[in-house]
Formats: C-alpha cells, structure tokens, sequence
C-alpha cells in the first residue's frame, strides 16, 4: 500500500471514530461522518480497506529456525485470545520463525508481552521437568517435555478464558479485513495434543498443576506504558 493511500485511509478512519464519539456534538459527527463518505468516493475506497487501517499488529520470535511446535502455537493462541487478537506464525530471514499478533490498540503489543513473558515460564519448567526424567530413552524424554507442556498451557488457557472479555464481532471484522489486505494468501493450521498414555499422563498433570501457576496478567498494558505462504510475514 502506497503511503498517500495509508494517509487518506487513516484520515477516513479518524473521521468515522469522531462520528461514533460519544462526546462529539451532533452537527460534529455529522461532518465528519460526511467528510469520510466523501473522501471514500473521491479514492474509491471500499468498507473493508477503512477498516483494515484500524488494526495493528506485533511481531515476537519463537527463538527457533525450525517451525514452531505444535505447543508453542497453542501458546501463541491462548495470549491472542487474552487480548482479543489473532495469531499468526511466519518464517523471518533475520528472526527465524516468529509470531505475529494482529489486534486493535494495544492489544497486538500486549499479546506479544504475554507471550514472550509465559514462553520464558514454559521453557523454564519444562527444562527441569525433562531433566528430572532419568529412567527413559531420549525420545520418550521429548514426548513426555511435549505432553507436559501442553498440559502447562491447558491451565494458562483455563486462567486466560476466565478474564478474557471475549472478541467483539467488530473487533473480527477489523482484524479480517486488515488480514485480506495484508496477508491474502494465509493457510491455517489443525493444533494437534499428543495422547497422553501410561507414564505421559502424570506428565501432563505435572505440566498443568504448574501452569496453574503461571503469571499472565491483562493490566500489564497499564504497568508498561495461521502462517503465512512463502515464508512472507
């Protein structure tokens, strides 16, 4: 998008949110929302480029050159669903495969910050937690660190969904409208969870106990101020 398209849009866009202002004057919003019309017509502008403009997004290494797992995904879904954002995964040349948050406002950061914060949590427990599995071959030492990972963040969800405002359909809308418009060509991903058997599940059940002790605060914002084809962010 070219930057005299960018401005004319975020121009649009600033228009339209003095028109819903609740403390705007009648004949203000009524201006405003006129200007925007006007300015959509002169530019042929469609609905959905406005409101593409509205979204945001922040951008975190996972710390892997291989495709993130399958729990670090789950990861990056449970702190978009905190902040009302939709997660995305993508191969970088200068960070490796990385996540992208897209949201409104703040949201996009503070889902980044959750997750860099509980990331740094997982690795850390499920360290210890593999190291403390001496009596079994290697692979069973990284299928057991998988499962007690997903068990680590099935508790972080349970804590994420009992304080997450939940998306508005608007807040979906922007952030569909802002993903055709910037990454058209998105393929999705099926999560998939290891079948815990035998041994595995008291490691998920370890996993989850500590999980349930995770730090993952919404406020944080006040105290600090999909994947895509190609390899393309």
């Amino acid at each position: 998008m070219d930057a005299n398209k960018q401005k004319i849009l975020e121009r649009v866009a600033k228009c339209f949110a003095l028109a819903k202002d609740a403390g705007a004057a009648p004949n203000e919003a009524e201006i405003a929302l006129r200007q925007a019309r006007k300015l959509m017509q002169q530019h042929n502008l469609m609905d959905a480029d406005v409101q593409a403009v509205l979204a945001s997004e922040a951008v975190v290494a996972t710390g892997t050159r291989k495709a993130p797992a399958h729990w670090l995904h789950q990861l990056a879904l449970a702190c978009a669903q905190a902040f009302d954002c939709d997660p995305l995964a993508f191969r970088d040349q200068r960070l490796g495969w990385a996540f992208k948050f897209v949201g409104i406002g703040i949201g996009p950061e503070m889902a980044s910050y959750a997750y860099s914060a509980l990331h740094q949590q997982l690795l850390a427990a499920r360290k210890v937690f593999v190291r403390s599995q001496t009596r079994c071959k290697l692979a069973t030492k990284r299928r057991r660190g998988q499962v007690f990972a997903e068990g680590w963040i099935e508790a972080v969800s349970v804590k994420v969904h009992q304080f997450a405002k939940g998306k508005p359909d608007e807040t979906q809308r922007v952030i569909d409208a802002y993903l055709a418009v910037h990454h058209p060509d998105l393929t999705t991903v099926e999560l998939e969870h290891l079948e815990a058997k035998g041994h595995d599940v008291r490691a998920r059940y370890q996993g989850f106990q500590l999980g349930a002790h995770a730090q993952l605060h919404r406020c944080v914002g006040e105290r600090h101020d999909r994947v895509t084809p190609g390899g393309q962010p």
